[in-house]
């Protein structure tokens, strides 16, 4: 397993036909223009993976759906808390229209086939319960997945991706684990 930072000067892209499994945070942040990461995300999606002569193949799972529905009106709270002088810029209305945006985002991807699901089997429900504590339990339903899967991994969190490396004896399958740190955040 290599771990890649998708903003390091180096990185030349995805490999060409690359299977990547997209965290939770990446797309949020692609669809939440408020979202810390948005800026750095925006560009990786627009140079490397809407934008691209390479065939990539990008999945998720319903544990992501699960997180992103969760999460989907709560965009402006984490905002607001690094700026609460912008609190009376922003109406119910405009939370409500950034939750849909979020939501039919994802789902146009799915509808559109940008986004395939994958699902997990025995083996990899083993696999999540034996990291959990390391990864978290979301996370460890997404690596163990991944592992399934022999797929990359594309997160915006460096610990997520650094933790995963150091559970690469019980993560063998998965090729590489993409990331980025908090000098790219917006904010």
């Amino acid at each position: 397993m290599r771990i890649i930072d998708f903003n390091h000067l180096d990185f030349q892209g995805f490999v060409e036909g690359e299977d990547i499994l997209v965290d939770t945070g990446v797309l949020f942040a692609f669809y939440n223009p408020y979202d810390a990461y948005h800026s750095t995300v925006k560009q990786l999606f627009d140079k490397h993976i809407l934008h691209n002569d390479k065939n990539l193949f990008l999945y998720i799972n319903p544990t992501i759906v699960n997180e992103i529905t969760y999460l989907a009106s709560t965009p402006l709270k984490k905002y607001l808390t690094s700026f609460p002088d912008k609190a009376n810029d922003f109406t119910n209305s405009d939370i409500e229209n950034i939750e849909k945006t979020i939501t039919n985002g994802i789902k146009e991807l799915i509808e559109n086939e940008v986004l395939s699901i994958l699902d997990g089997d025995k083996e990899s429900v083993i696999k999540q319960i034996s990291l959990y504590k390391e990864l978290g339990s979301a996370d460890a339903v997404n690596a163990s997945i991944a592992n399934l899967y022999g797929i990359s991994f594309l997160t915006v969190d460096k610990r997520l991706a650094e933790n995963m490396f150091s559970q690469g004896t019980e993560l063998p399958n998965i090729t590489n684990v993409y990331y980025t740190t908090g000098k790219h955040r917006d904010y």
